[in-house]
């Protein structure tokens, strides 16, 4: 089925690691030593931190603790800037007070913004897995690139990008990959729930593997029954652990399975790329069952 989707996935996985975001969701006064953000998911103690406008930023701070039951993040130092919901105030994780510049696939001879990151597909075999499936094996090098020339400063960059990658990569060992059908919510879901409505039951019965997944939060699942009471009501495997808005979430039924990836191992080098660069690769593999012989399975509807 092809490397290509693989890559498409996990530049989504590295993207929202190294450029985690959310817009706060109270006004902020000079001196207050709170933010309130509408999610704090990838935020951790002693991140460093951004907010940001359109039209002005303030840099510099760091985090103390998170409560991610409340969302409500603490720093270290108060802010000297008041910030509003109204200008669509943003928090956004800063690396050593830099963001990321680019995210590419492709090895390019000279990368035109730096810091950057590059994904690359590296090898794909294929051997037996049972006697109607094989196991497709992907490996893919994800490659940090900062200027040699800021010496130790950045060298503690490059570390700090390459682990939050590694840590990204490990928290989502099953990434999502094409191709796969969306549908969505027909009510909201809160922590607990194990019954759930969508909008389109025949699907769920083709491809019964569910991923629920907001702009923040993601949790998989498994489609237990298809109850014949309406034609919208579904039973996960197990209960929810998020809330979930109709208005905001996708409902996403894969139709290809990651069973098993992992980041191995991260070598630090110096490259020639117009530039004299720093560089972190991350060795990172997945392997997928691709059957091959046609079968449907479903859930009967009852």
């Amino acid at each position: 089925m092809g490397i290509e989707a693989v890559i498409d996935g996990v530049r989504r996985i590295v993207h929202k690691w190294v450029n985690t975001a959310s817009p706060i969701s109270v006004n902020v006064s000079r001196g207050d030593t709170t933010i309130s953000v509408q999610n704090s998911i990838r935020f951790e103690p002693g991140d460093q931190l951004m907010l940001k406008n359109s039209s002005v930023y303030e840099e510099g701070l760091t985090i103390e603790s998170v409560d991610r039951n409340n969302h409500i993040i603490t720093l270290y130092n108060p802010v000297l800037n008041d910030w509003t919901t109204s200008e669509n105030t943003i928090l956004i994780k800063t690396i050593n007070n830099n963001i990321i510049q680019g995210i590419y696939i492709g090895n390019p001879d000279v990368i035109p913004r730096l810091p950057a990151i590059t994904i690359n597909g590296s090898s794909s075999s294929s051997e037996w897995f049972t006697l109607e499936s094989s196991k497709e094996r992907y490996e893919l090098e994800i490659s940090v690139f900062v200027q040699a020339s800021t010496h130790e400063e950045g060298y503690r960059f490059l570390m700090q990008v390459a682990n939050t990658i590694q840590k990204g990569l490990k928290r989502n060992i099953m990434p999502l990959i094409d191709d796969y059908d969306i549908i969505s919510l027909r009510e909201d879901i809160v922590v607990g729930d194990i019954n759930i409505q969508v909008n389109d039951r025949e699907k769920v019965s083709r491809h019964p593997h569910i991923i629920l997944e907001d702009e923040f939060s993601c949790q998989e699942c498994w489609a237990m029954n298809l109850y014949d009471t309406d034609d919208y009501s579904v039973k996960l495997d197990h209960p929810v652990i998020f809330n979930f808005l109709a208005s905001d979430t996708s409902v996403i039924l894969p139709h290809r399975f990651i069973y098993n990836s992992w980041p191995s191992n991260i070598d630090f080098v110096t490259v020639h790329k117009g530039d004299l660069l720093k560089a972190a690769t991350i060795k990172w593999f997945a392997e997928e069952e691709e059957l091959q012989f046609t079968r449907r399975y479903e859930l009967k509807l009852h």
